[in-house]
């Protein structure tokens, strides 16, 4: 190995040198995902060595795009292209012995930024971060583009766009629900993730059906040298998970349930809320993608929500009974090869989504059975590559209504409790094609896409054109511009024939975006990126909007609003809709990550205008969206001493819009104030602040690893306004405060 590897170095093509550095850190795995000792690890000249499990650290590496060179015994030598900043992991393919290889030349060209930046994080930064309780995907929500949901409730909101607009995708597998009930948690627990990317606006043509942003979430494949288990306990939830060898592959799963709802039950004799969730998944892997035969995957996860009333007692003698539920299970085989230039995978996968909200048995439930198949090819060229696939959805919408239906445009109002159900198939198709190709010496890449979609449930063809061109300069500076058009199918909750509207069709957003990437002195990168957007026929409610609002109602803003937005994709608006919405947005996103010898962490600033606006023949004004935040910052540090790892975050966002009451008279029909709107969405809550501390303690013995992490969100116990209340005759305005001091203690043991 030692007579190949000055070879081999004097070969490489040099990234142009900088005069700032930053370290790179990473893992070396074999195609089973089982770490590889001793393997020499060369990055700009340096080379060292990977530990017993596979790791490895080179401090002061010239930032920008760096050649990165793994050799090893039994295994084939790895040549790739990486930057500092994401951790890295290599995965070596068993071959013949290198101490044989000589070798005078290495010719290629490097990997190239194609599209604009996304905003990634692995699981060993999610631990840093304060406040989000090791959870990964309540960490993004302090990513640039991400707007803060009101009381820490699940959701996301992307460029401004609706939490119905964005989607989430587990291993290229479609997710009904990102979070828990309330946010406590997400579906699935970090340690078995690989790592996440947030695309906010402006992504490729591989994804379609949304036009927000995308999050896409890579599970990890089970380490196979051993089995070994591991827990976690919190005060909120328990989870043990395993990973070994298994049928001439691994595998690796997990399970997790909170008993939140029991001690709620034991904490107080009286009535009370009574959350509780479980979610689990398994992966199997077997074989090698560069095998001849491919690299299978299986895998299956779910995850299951209830609320309910807690010792009902003599509280429930007037018969109200509350009973919610929010439930899905997804399963899935992904074959994937890779044969020289060409690459292919397919994956396809069932599931069954549950989603009921009954209060004294009257109420809503509705189930889903999606069907899906996905199916990419790639082939790379010197410069450059194409690829295409197939993007196949079938699903059978079942509902189950009981419910005073809701009053359609020009009939009266009524109290009459109808009984409702029934069910449909619809399919969609989506293909698509994206070419990349290099110019201008390799520093110039255009990347056209086209995506073709049919939607079952609108009955309609839609055709996406993207374009991406990126720009590599002097210096590690990159820039990306991107231009496209993003369909999105109605939700076949606004279509119930009862009281929906059959005729909607899909929405349209067109997007555009330029950005910055550039190294910084002491620091991996700083990024800036300037957004627009618009959208048009968006489906808005046509009885409301041509009538006057009220205080809470659709267009009132605050957390009763926010509420509303985030579970409109599961139950729908219950209300008759139109195409006449508009949307528009734009703003600036600015990304700051540093590590500075021990200190890690990054610096978020969003810039973001979102405006929504009914039928224009009715009311052409142009109002903020109710979760607009002109402003939002957040700061993130962790800093390790010793066996211990200090962590902050320091959260700051604009207030969600609100419709003030300007007066109220008294109805003498209900014998009741009623209010007086003033002009709606003019007002603002009070900003948004709170500051969260973790604190990180780690034991390592022969027989394992133990860590013990305190995370306090809002030391200061800030009591934030998240909405607005009124007294009974609307003469006095109060707030409704958001969550003081919450801490979350927990263990975790890894053997």
């Amino acid at each position: 190995m030692r007579r190949f590897l000055p070879l081999t170095c004097a070969a490489l093509v040099a990234a142009p040198a900088l005069a700032w550095a930053a370290p790179m850190r990473g893992v070396v795995v074999d195609e089973a995902g089982a770490p590889v000792a001793e393997a020499a690890v060369v990055i700009a000249g340096v080379e060292v060595a990977t530990d017993a499990s596979g790791g490895f650290a080179i401090d002061d590496v010239d930032a920008g795009t760096q050649d990165v060179l793994v050799v090893a015994d039994g295994f084939e030598p790895l040549l790739t292209r990486a930057a500092p900043g994401r951790p890295l992991r290599l995965v070596l393919v068993r071959g013949g012995l290198v101490n044989d290889v000589e070798l005078v030349t290495l010719e290629g060209q490097a990997p190239f930024v194609d599209e604009p930046a996304a905003y990634d994080l692995d699981p060993a930064t999610v631990g840093a971060v304060a406040g989000a309780g090791n959870d990964a995907l309540k960490a993004v929500q302090s990513l640039p583009g991400v707007a803060r949901i009101p009381f820490g409730l699940g959701g996301l909101v992307l460029r401004g766009q609706s939490p119905r607009n964005s989607s989430v995708f587990l291993d290229g597998i479609e997710v009904p629900l990102l979070y828990h009930f309330g946010g406590l948690a997400s579906f699935i627990p970090t340690p078995l993730l690989d790592g996440l990317e947030v695309m906010p606006g402006t992504f490729g043509a591989r994804w379609g059906r949304t036009q927000g942003g995308v999050v896409e979430v890579r599970s990890r494949a089970a380490r196979t040298d051993r089995w070994r288990g591991a827990t976690e306990i919190s005060l909120t939830d328990a989870q043990a998970r395993g990973e070994g060898p298994l049928a001439g592959g691994g595998v690796v799963f997990g399970l997790r349930r909170s008993y939140i709802d029991g001690i709620l039950a034991a904490a107080t004799p009286d009535l009370t809320l009574a959350p509780r969730y479980v979610d689990g998944q398994a992966r199997w892997d077997r074989g090698s993608e560069y095998a001849r035969a491919g690299r299978l995957t299986a895998q299956v996860f779910g995850s299951d929500d209830r609320l309910t009333f807690a010792n009902p007692g003599d509280a429930m003698d007037d018969g109200t009974s509350l009973n919610y539920r929010s439930r899905f299970v997804r399963a899935a085989m992904t074959w994937r090869r890779v044969d020289g230039p060409w690459s292919a995978t397919v994956t396809p996968s069932v599931g069954a989504d549950e989603v009921s909200l009954r209060i004294d048995g009257q109420g809503i439930t509705r189930r889903n059975v999606p069907v899906a198949l996905r199916a990419e090819l790639e082939r790379d060229w010197r410069d450059g590559r194409l690829a295409g696939g197939l993007d196949l959805l079938g699903t059978r919408y079942g509902y189950d209504i009981k419910n005073a239906a809701p009053r359609m445009p020009g009939a009266p109002e009524s109290d009459e409790v109808t009984q409702r159900d029934g069910s449909l198939w619809a399919g969609d198709l989506g293909a698509w094609v994206e070419g990349f190709y290099r110019i201008a010496d390799g520093r110039l890449g255009v990347k056209p896409g086209l995506r073709l979609d049919r939607f079952g449930l609108s009955d309609e063809w839609v055709a996406d054109p993207r374009l991406a061109i990126t720009h590599e300069l002097p210096g590690g500076w990159t820039m990306a511009t991107a231009i496209g058009r993003y369909h999105q199918p109605p939700a076949a909750v606004d279509l119930d024939p009862a009281f929906g509207n059959q005729d909607l069709k899909a929405s349209v957003s067109t997007q555009a975006s330029f950005g910055v990437t550039a190294p910084l002195p002491r620091a991996s990168s700083v990024a800036v990126t300037a957004y627009w957007e618009q959208s048009r026929g968006l489906a808005v409610d046509a009885v409301t909007s041509a009538t006057a609002q009220t205080a809470g109602g659709p267009q009132g803003g605050g957390v009763g609003a926010a509420s509303r937005e985030l579970t409109d994709e599961q139950f729908g608006s219950y209300s008759y809709r139109e195409n006449t919405g508009r949307g528009r947005g734009a703003g600036l996103e600015v990304m700051l990550r540093k590590r500075s010898g021990a200190w890690a962490g990054w610096v978020a600033y969003t810039y973001a205008r979102a405006e929504r606006r009914g039928d224009p023949r009715l009311d052409p004004t142009w109002r903020p969206y109710v979760l607009d935040q002109p402003h939002v910052l957040t700061a993130v540090a962790a800093v390790p001493i010793g066996a211990w790892q200090l962590g902050a975050r320091l959260r700051f966002a604009s207030g969600n819009p609100i419709t003030p009451v300007a007066g109220a008279y008294f109805d003498v029909d209900r014998q009741d104030y009623r209010p007086v709107d003033g002009p709606i969405l003019s007002e603002r809550l009070p900003a948004f602040a709170q500051l969260d501390l973790r604190v990180d303690r780690t034991w390592k013995r022969r027989w394992g690893v133990t860590k013990l992490f305190l995370d306090v969100q809002n030391v200061s116990n800030r009591l934030n306004p998240e909405g607005v209340t009124y007294n009974f005759d609307y003469s006095r305005r109060s707030y409704t405060r958001g969550l003081p001091v919450f801490p979350s203690l927990g263990v975790e043991f890894t053997p």
